[in-house]
């Protein structure tokens, strides 16, 4: 009798150690395979493919091929690092760790992205923030004040954390969560200017009178606001469109933004104003955000660009243009057809969109001066198959194989979409639906539209929602959700 019972505590002991290891495992573990992810956006198209299992294996090989050019132990510290080209003798910027964190967390290599971070890690300076130019033997250098941060680097950084975290959870031996809150809290406090909410392009310089178009990523702080609670985030977010706005006073509708402008939207001092190799990106930040979250705002930037490069067809993209259209270099490569491909998945035009995704696949550029334009390619192709869900929402398990494109030859902005906010289903968005939602919280009616009353798109009605819709109403906040 003894022994039956010492067996039963025995296997009862079993039981709770492994119920308490299941508990203690990311809710979203299922998801842990990454690419595939086969996400399916909310809003515009979610992907360009022809043929979604032809795209996935594409990815992978380019994945494989990726990594054997641009990842080294050499010169690391022990660790690994995201190396440049010959051009440059194979050093590192930060920039590069941003984009590599991106690339390893939704390719689930774990320990790869392990040994990133652990590299970025060592090169943080005393803002917390990631030194943005280290040489090749892993010294930072001084010429070109590569202690300091930039901004792009260390919030694509984050972001990457928060995907790590949302797949992998942080029980193991990074805690990717409070890494990411810790990063998060320092970029808004050395690279927001403060009282104005205009980006910095680092740490230790620029704001209202310099910033950069390129790195403004409203997707990644709508994020990090609903990440961390900060909504700061999402005053910052508003101001790069803001800043946008200004622009396009000065660039003829062409939906081109410069490399460097003023929070006014001018030429800053001493900076270019050309749509350059910095200015490319915006468009693949810009999309992700209509993507994700339907910001209208995100979708007029786009379509605007990509109606732009429609003009001259894909085979027409060069490398340098005026903010109003006119094109001064005729290099036909990776930095710029893959961010023009990733622009126009806010659904402007679908047969042009497709051609964008076939020429994204097609041109590849050579490694003498590989490292910039393809890493772009790599998370343009990740993002237009697809694959670049929003991990906050979307890090399911992976769906079965989609039907080809994925696509609806009608994409929608607003319209075909649930109006946020019109909880009483009238087709407007005023006080009465305020009254509305408030007798639903207090129980006194059940006959809303629940979808339209979740403002924040978290599955649930509370107060938050309620102070949003009337944040909304008088017009303190520019859009739903929020």
């Amino acid at each position: 009798m003894k022994k039956v019972k010492k067996r039963v505590g025995v296997i009862l002991l079993i039981l709770a150690v492994l119920g308490a290891y299941v508990l203690s495992m990311p809710m979203n573990s299922a998801s842990a395979a990454g690419v595939p992810f086969n996400a399916k956006y909310p809003y515009g198209y979610s992907s360009l493919a022809e043929n979604q299992e032809e795209a996935n294996a594409m990815l992978k090989a380019e994945w494989q091929d990726w990594k054997s050019k641009r990842i080294t132990s050499n010169g690391a510290g022990g660790y690994k690092r995201v190396q440049r080209d010959a051009s440059t003798n194979y050093d590192t910027v930060s920039e590069g760790l941003g984009y590599g964190l991106l690339l390893s967390v939704c390719f689930d290599e774990q320990a790869l992205f392990d040994d990133l971070y652990r590299y970025v890690k060592s090169h943080f300076n005393g803002n917390g923030l990631m030194h943005w130019h280290i040489d090749a033997n892993n010294n930072v250098t001084t010429h070109d004040g590569g202690n300091g941060a930039a901004t792009d680097a260390d919030e694509d950084i984050a972001l990457a954390l928060i995907y790590a975290d949302k797949l992998w959870g942080s029980s193991g031996s990074i805690n990717y969560s409070q890494e990411a809150r810790t990063l998060i809290n320092n970029l808004y406090n050395h690279c927001v200017e403060n009282g104005s909410y205009v980006l910095k392009p680092g740490d230790m310089w620029g704001g209202s009178s310099v910033t950069n178009p390129s790195y403004f990523a409203p997707a990644w702080y709508k994020v990090y606001a609903k990440y961390t609670g900060d909504n700061r985030w999402n005053q910052v977010a508003d101001k790069c469109y803001q800043i946008v706005e200004e622009v396009k006073k000065y660039n003829g509708g062409t939906g081109l933004v410069p490399d460097w402008c003023t929070a006014g939207g001018t030429p800053a001092s001493g900076q270019g104003y050309d749509y350059k190799y910095d200015a490319t990106r915006y468009g693949w930040r810009t999309a992700i955000d209509y993507s994700w979250f339907g910001d209208t705002r995100a979708k007029a930037n786009c379509d605007a660009m990509t109606k732009f490069f429609s003009r001259d067809g894909v085979k027409g993209i060069g490398d340098g243009y005026t903010i109003q259209g006119s094109k001064f270099s005729n290099n036909h490569n990776a930095s710029f057809v893959g961010p023009v491909a990733a622009a126009s998945m806010t659904g402007y035009d679908l047969n042009f969109a497709k051609e964008l995704y076939k020429e994204t696949v097609a041109v590849k550029d050579e490694e003498q001066y590989g490292y910039y334009g393809n890493c772009l390619r790599m998370l343009t192709l990740l993002y237009i198959t697809g694959n670049f869900p929003n991990p906050l929402e979307d890090l399911s398990a992976p769906s079965p194989t989609p039907t080809p494109t994925q696509i609806k030859n009608s994409p929608t902005p607003t319209t075909g979409h649930v109006l946020y906010g019109d909880v009483n289903n009238d087709g407007r968005v005023n006080s009465s639906d305020l009254t509305a939602l408030k007798r639903y919280l207090l129980r006194i009616n059940d006959n809303i539209n629940k979808e339209a009353a979740d403002l924040n798109r978290d599955g649930t009605h509370s107060s938050t929602d309620l102070t949003i819709l009337k944040r909304y109403i008088l017009k303190i906040i520019p859009y739903l959700p929020y």
